[in-house]
């Protein structure tokens, strides 16, 4: 059951790459939220992605010939919507509207940042990956443990139209810095529901194995946000003593300390 109208609108855009299968059922799905538009952002395929999301009529179909980069699909979409409530769809993982729901529900009820609660899903700290302990990592950081392994890199997700003027539509490319933004900007960023995308993640040769590209990439993004909330500490330094203090830290320490949290394999 879907819940009741939203009083904003809603844009869905959805990152494709080689989905001429999965992008039909996905857009049916959509279809179902009623949103105001949808973005089909299509990421270098040689595939029949573009004919199948062009049998989707209402779909705004951004074709870009090469691969243009992992999450810069988000940002394109992002640039390109005129919706109050943003949600954020991989092609290749067909939810079912009922789940998609609560990410437009929340950010309209005033959320800003309304992210997929894996928590549950996941093994124990010392049994979890290397991309699991950066999202932990980045969210104690921040001051925010209680998001636990929640983060921008996982679909589905939404944000307001505030957090997207706010963060950026060019800082989505790097979805952990993104959400450390956010989370420094005073956002509010919450867990809006639980979706098990690890039974629909597409196995591909890229994103299999121990130390396989996509896991470099993420823990380069959250390297990446780490450095931006360095940046941002040091030009506010009130606000630095407060973020340590919350996160425990000894007075004048720094959230980075390269000799303690320094791991070789991240």
């Amino acid at each position: 059951m879907l819940p009741r109208k939203l009083r904003g609108k809603l844009s869905v855009i959805i990152s494709a790459k080689n989905e001429a299968k999965t992008l039909p059922l996905l857009l049916k799905q959509v279809q179902r939220l009623a949103p105001a538009e949808i973005i089909v952002v299509l990421n270098g395929c040689t595939d029949n992605s573009f004919q199948a999301a062009r049998l989707c009529r209402q779909a705004t179909v951004v074709h870009v010939p090469e691969p243009a980069g992992h999450d810069v699909g988000r940002s394109l979409g992002a640039k390109l919507s005129k919706g109050d409530i943003l949600l954020f769809l991989d092609g290749d993982m067909v939810i079912p509207a009922s789940e998609l729901a609560g990410f437009a529900a929340a950010v309209d009820g005033g959320v800003d940042v309304a992210l997929n609660d894996l928590d549950g899903l996941l093994p124990p700290f010392g049994l979890s990956d290397n991309v699991t302990r950066c999202k932990l990592y980045l969210n104690m950081v921040l001051g925010r443990s209680d998001l636990g392994a929640c983060s921008m890199t996982a679909v589905p997700h939404a944000l307001s139209r505030r957090a997207l003027e706010v963060i950026g539509y060019r800082e989505l490319m790097v979805p952990p810095k993104a959400q450390a933004l956010a989370l420094l900007k005073q956002l509010r960023v919450e867990k809006a529901g639980t979706v098990n995308v690890f039974k629909q993640n597409r196995l591909r040769q890229d994103n299999t194995g121990a130390g396989n590209r996509v896991e470099q990439l993420i823990a380069g993004d959250h390297a990446e946000a780490l450095k931006a909330v360095l940046m941002l500490s040091g030009a506010n330094a009130g606000a630095a003593a407060c973020r340590s203090s919350a996160a425990g830290w000894p007075p004048g320490g720094t959230p980075y300390d390269q000799d303690q949290y320094h791991y070789s394999n991240l």
